[in-house]
Protein backbone atom coordinates (compact mmCIF):
# COMPACT_ATOMS: atom_id res chain seq x y z
CA UNK A 1 0.00 0.00 0.00
CA UNK A 2 2.74 2.42 1.01
CA UNK A 3 4.41 2.06 -2.51
CA UNK A 4 0.97 2.18 -4.32
CA UNK A 5 0.87 5.78 -2.17
CA UNK A 6 3.80 6.90 -3.09
CA UNK A 7 3.78 6.27 -6.46
CA UNK A 8 0.23 8.52 -6.51
CA UNK A 9 2.44 11.09 -4.99
CA UNK A 10 5.02 10.92 -6.96
CA UNK A 11 2.90 11.20 -10.20
CA UNK A 12 0.78 14.27 -8.94
CA UNK A 13 4.17 16.39 -8.19
CA UNK A 14 5.25 15.64 -11.73
CA UNK A 15 1.88 16.22 -12.75
CA UNK A 16 2.04 19.78 -10.78
CA UNK A 17 5.59 20.29 -12.27
CA UNK A 18 4.41 20.10 -15.70
CA UNK A 19 5.29 23.13 -18.29
CA UNK A 20 2.95 24.73 -20.45
CA UNK A 21 5.04 24.93 -23.76
CA UNK A 22 5.17 28.84 -24.80
CA UNK A 23 3.68 27.86 -28.30
CA UNK A 24 0.37 26.64 -26.27
CA UNK A 25 -2.77 29.14 -26.68
CA UNK A 26 -4.78 26.82 -25.13
CA UNK A 27 -4.07 26.17 -21.52
CA UNK A 28 -3.62 29.22 -19.00
CA UNK A 29 -0.08 28.52 -17.63
CA UNK A 30 0.81 28.75 -13.85
CA UNK A 31 0.99 32.59 -12.35
CA UNK A 32 4.92 32.18 -11.42
CA UNK A 33 6.45 35.31 -8.48
CA UNK A 34 8.33 36.64 -11.78
CA UNK A 35 4.94 37.14 -13.51
CA UNK A 36 3.62 39.69 -11.05
CA UNK A 37 5.39 42.93 -12.40
CA UNK A 38 3.17 42.16 -15.79
CA UNK A 39 -0.54 42.01 -13.92
CA UNK A 40 -2.69 43.55 -16.39
CA UNK A 41 -0.12 44.77 -19.29
CA UNK A 42 -2.65 43.61 -21.81
CA UNK A 43 -5.91 45.00 -20.08
CA UNK A 44 -5.90 47.93 -22.42
CA UNK A 45 -6.45 45.76 -25.58
CA UNK A 46 -9.60 44.06 -24.02
CA UNK A 47 -12.28 44.23 -26.61
CA UNK A 48 -12.95 44.59 -30.81
CA UNK A 49 -10.28 46.80 -32.66
CA UNK A 50 -10.90 47.66 -36.14
CA UNK A 51 -8.45 48.84 -38.83
CA UNK A 52 -6.07 48.40 -41.72
CA UNK A 53 -2.13 47.00 -41.43
CA UNK A 54 -0.16 48.76 -44.14
CA UNK A 55 2.83 46.95 -45.57
CA UNK A 56 5.88 49.19 -47.17
CA UNK A 57 8.65 48.16 -49.18
CA UNK A 58 12.14 50.01 -49.15
CA UNK A 59 14.49 48.43 -51.82
CA UNK A 60 16.88 50.88 -51.38
CA UNK A 61 19.65 49.25 -49.64
CA UNK A 62 20.64 52.10 -47.48
CA UNK A 63 22.68 51.35 -44.60
CA UNK A 64 21.26 50.28 -41.44
CA UNK A 65 20.80 53.04 -38.92
CA UNK A 66 20.18 51.73 -35.45
CA UNK A 67 18.90 55.24 -34.24
CA UNK A 68 15.90 55.20 -36.89
CA UNK A 69 15.16 51.30 -36.17
CA UNK A 70 14.85 51.32 -32.36
CA UNK A 71 13.22 54.91 -31.70
CA UNK A 72 10.25 54.65 -34.11
CA UNK A 73 8.28 57.52 -34.69
CA UNK A 74 5.07 57.77 -37.84
CA UNK A 75 7.68 60.02 -39.91
CA UNK A 76 9.74 56.77 -40.75
CA UNK A 77 7.24 56.06 -42.62
CA UNK A 78 7.15 58.94 -44.92
CA UNK A 79 10.44 58.39 -46.19
CA UNK A 80 10.33 58.46 -49.95
CA UNK A 81 12.16 54.97 -50.52
CA UNK A 82 9.09 53.35 -49.24
CA UNK A 83 6.61 52.58 -51.24
CA UNK A 84 2.98 50.52 -50.20
CA UNK A 85 2.54 47.31 -51.58
CA UNK A 86 -0.43 45.92 -49.72
CA UNK A 87 -3.20 46.93 -47.07
CA UNK A 88 -4.57 44.33 -44.76
CA UNK A 89 -8.44 45.14 -43.37
CA UNK A 90 -8.36 43.70 -39.64
CA UNK A 91 -10.51 42.46 -37.00
CA UNK A 92 -8.97 41.80 -33.74
CA UNK A 93 -11.64 40.84 -30.99
CA UNK A 94 -9.08 40.47 -27.41
CA UNK A 95 -10.02 38.73 -24.76
CA UNK A 96 -8.88 39.08 -21.12
CA UNK A 97 -9.53 35.82 -19.09
CA UNK A 98 -6.95 36.63 -16.56
CA UNK A 99 -4.56 39.37 -15.51
CA UNK A 100 -1.76 37.65 -17.14
CA UNK A 101 -3.47 35.55 -20.21
CA UNK A 102 -5.88 37.52 -22.97
CA UNK A 103 -7.01 35.58 -25.96
CA UNK A 104 -7.23 36.93 -29.30
CA UNK A 105 -9.02 36.29 -32.50
CA UNK A 106 -7.96 38.12 -35.98
CA UNK A 107 -9.37 37.99 -39.28
CA UNK A 108 -7.09 39.90 -41.70
CA UNK A 109 -9.07 40.85 -45.24
CA UNK A 110 -6.04 41.32 -48.04
CA UNK A 111 -6.51 43.87 -51.31
CA UNK A 112 -7.17 40.51 -53.40
CA UNK A 113 -9.69 39.69 -51.31
CA UNK A 114 -8.25 36.53 -49.52
CA UNK A 115 -9.23 36.12 -45.99
CA UNK A 116 -7.08 34.89 -43.19
CA UNK A 117 -8.03 33.47 -40.03
CA UNK A 118 -6.54 32.98 -36.85
CA UNK A 119 -6.25 32.92 -33.05
CA UNK A 120 -3.97 33.15 -30.59
CA UNK A 121 -2.81 34.70 -27.39
CA UNK A 122 -0.97 37.92 -25.12
CA UNK A 123 0.11 36.14 -22.23
CA UNK A 124 3.05 36.37 -19.31
CA UNK A 125 4.98 33.08 -18.59
CA UNK A 126 8.39 32.30 -16.66
CA UNK A 127 8.53 36.26 -16.18
CA UNK A 128 8.13 37.46 -19.64
CA UNK A 129 5.66 38.56 -22.06
CA UNK A 130 4.62 36.47 -25.05
CA UNK A 131 2.60 37.41 -28.16
CA UNK A 132 1.96 33.87 -29.85
CA UNK A 133 -0.50 33.51 -32.78
CA UNK A 134 -1.64 30.61 -34.54
CA UNK A 135 -1.77 31.03 -38.78
CA UNK A 136 -2.84 28.86 -40.87
CA UNK A 137 0.75 28.09 -42.13
CA UNK A 138 2.62 29.00 -39.67
CA UNK A 139 2.69 29.69 -35.69
CA UNK A 140 4.39 33.36 -34.53
CA UNK A 141 6.39 33.69 -31.93
CA UNK A 142 7.20 37.49 -30.46
CA UNK A 143 8.58 38.00 -26.77
CA UNK A 144 7.79 41.40 -25.31
CA UNK A 145 8.80 44.09 -23.05
CA UNK A 146 7.13 47.65 -22.10
CA UNK A 147 8.46 51.06 -22.97
CA UNK A 148 6.13 53.29 -20.49
CA UNK A 149 2.74 52.46 -19.61
CA UNK A 150 1.10 52.85 -23.25
CA UNK A 151 3.45 50.47 -25.53
CA UNK A 152 4.67 47.38 -25.84
CA UNK A 153 7.37 46.11 -28.03
CA UNK A 154 7.18 42.90 -29.52
CA UNK A 155 10.15 41.22 -31.10
CA UNK A 156 11.31 38.14 -32.74
CA UNK A 157 14.60 36.58 -34.01
CA UNK A 158 14.48 33.02 -35.84
CA UNK A 159 17.91 31.92 -38.08
CA UNK A 160 15.97 29.01 -40.20
CA UNK A 161 14.64 30.39 -41.50
CA UNK A 162 15.78 34.14 -40.91
CA UNK A 163 12.73 36.39 -39.62
CA UNK A 164 13.85 38.85 -37.50
CA UNK A 165 10.73 41.40 -36.33
CA UNK A 166 10.55 44.70 -34.34
CA UNK A 167 6.77 46.25 -33.52
CA UNK A 168 6.24 49.35 -31.06
CA UNK A 169 2.18 48.49 -30.41
CA UNK A 170 0.79 51.89 -28.55
CA UNK A 171 -2.61 51.80 -27.34
CA UNK A 172 -4.11 55.15 -26.05
CA UNK A 173 -8.08 55.53 -25.14
CA UNK A 174 -9.85 54.38 -28.70
CA UNK A 175 -6.82 53.69 -30.84
CA UNK A 176 -4.38 51.24 -31.46
CA UNK A 177 -1.32 51.97 -33.38
CA UNK A 178 1.59 49.72 -35.19
CA UNK A 179 5.11 50.68 -35.98
CA UNK A 180 7.38 47.82 -37.01
CA UNK A 181 9.62 46.34 -40.03
CA UNK A 182 11.16 43.10 -40.53
CA UNK A 183 14.26 41.18 -42.22
CA UNK A 184 13.45 37.51 -43.89
CA UNK A 185 15.00 35.14 -45.39
CA UNK A 186 17.78 36.29 -48.10
CA UNK A 187 17.78 40.18 -46.59
CA UNK A 188 21.32 41.78 -45.72
CA UNK A 189 20.90 42.49 -41.93
CA UNK A 190 23.36 45.18 -42.31
CA UNK A 191 21.37 47.28 -44.65
CA UNK A 192 17.73 48.97 -43.88
CA UNK A 193 14.85 46.49 -43.28
CA UNK A 194 13.22 45.83 -46.34
CA UNK A 195 9.79 45.12 -44.97
CA UNK A 196 7.97 47.99 -42.81
CA UNK A 197 4.76 48.23 -41.27
CA UNK A 198 1.98 50.33 -39.87
CA UNK A 199 -0.82 49.77 -38.12
CA UNK A 200 -3.89 52.01 -37.45
CA UNK A 201 -7.19 50.51 -35.14
CA UNK A 202 -9.88 52.02 -33.59
CA UNK A 203 -11.83 50.50 -30.62
CA UNK A 204 -15.40 48.88 -31.97
CA UNK A 205 -16.38 47.24 -28.54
Amino acid sequence: MKYVLAWIISFSLLACGQRTAIDDITNIPEVSPADSVYKNVYQSLHGLWVGDFEIYLDESGAPRDEALLYQLTPSVLNRPELRSVDVIRVHQRYESLTPFFQRVDIEDTYRDGRVVVSSGVNKVQDGKMWCVVHKPDETVIHEGSTKGPETIIWQRHETSPQKIEYFQETVSDNRYTIIGWGYYEGDDTSRMPRYWYHGLYRRDY
